[in-house]
């Protein structure tokens, strides 16, 4: 389903765990690599022009290890604001999902998901794969799927993934988190309703409602079952007049111990 995935390369701590993730996601049907290096206008003077052929040589050589592996992979370089141009180029190039490192745990400042990869889940066309740059993930890491739904339409596009790589994983997970304490039979039938027509969808799949505030709960049980990806929507649609991720999916990005795959809702 994954035929051309674009990847965020910026030669960081990030660039050999997103390197070994691409081999990792091979066997789902990637034939074709789209390697992009953006030179952030964020700095207090645009890079020079000069710095191009630089990064242009270095992302040549690392497209020549990967193609060794039979992948047609292509290189770009681009300047602007990482985020943004990330998110135009894929879709330039007709990506089908954004591989992008982030930050992971800092038990002073919580969690610190790195602006670029926040604009990009905010930007995204394509489903994002957020990666833990510090994140130490077993050899095995098909084990548990974890799809996080509202069961709203900002979720569509999440759940149809979820049902795609079900196949993958030993186990699949549905979750949605709502009021699940006495006195809340209603929201507990509907999410149960809910789950029960994706549970029609996706042979084996195990549904639980959860009580509290999804933007808690649903991070805490990825790490309780000891997920190894966690599928969520996210709501923004209009690039320029709404950019909203949905507190609940920036919130499980932020947290999360695993990857994170941020599908728009469509």
């Amino acid at each position: 389903m994954f035929d051309h995935v674009l990847v965020a390369v910026d030669f960081s701590e990030a660039w050999p765990m997103l390197r070994r993730r691409l081999q990792r996601l091979k066997p789902w049907g990637v034939e074709r690599i789209t390697l992009v290096h953006v030179l952030s206008s964020r700095y207090p003077a645009t890079p020079e022009e000069s710095h191009r052929g630089y990064y242009e040589r270095r992302l040549a050589e690392e497209a020549g290890t990967l193609a060794e592996d039979g992948c047609r992979v292509e290189q770009q370089v681009c300047i602007g604001e990482p985020g943004a141009e990330v998110t135009n180029c894929a879709t330039e190039v007709g990506a089908d999902l954004v591989l992008l490192g982030c930050r992971g745990h800092s038990r002073v400042y919580e969690f610190l998901l790195g602006s670029t990869a926040l604009d990009a889940a905010r930007l995204t066309p394509v489903p994002l794969w957020l990666e833990p740059v510090d994140g130490k993930r077993p050899e095995t890491d098909t084990r548990l799927l974890m799809l996080a739904t509202d069961g709203s339409g900002a979720v569509a596009g999440a759940e149809r993934v979820a049902t795609l790589l079900a196949p993958r994983f030993q186990r699949v997970l549905a979750v949605t988190a709502t009021c699940a304490s006495e006195g809340c039979d209603r929201e507990i039938a509907d999410a149960q309703q809910h789950l029960d027509g994706l549970a029609g969808a996706i042979d084996g799949l195990e549904t639980r409602v959860l009580d509290g505030d999804p933007r808690r709960v649903l991070v805490e049980t990825a790490k309780q079952e000891d997920a190894d990806l966690v599928v969520i929507g996210k709501r923004g649609r209009n690039r320029i007049g709404e950019l909203l991720l949905g507190s609940t999916a920036e919130a499980v990005s932020r947290g999360a111990h695993c990857p994170v795959l941020v599908v728009p809702g469509r």
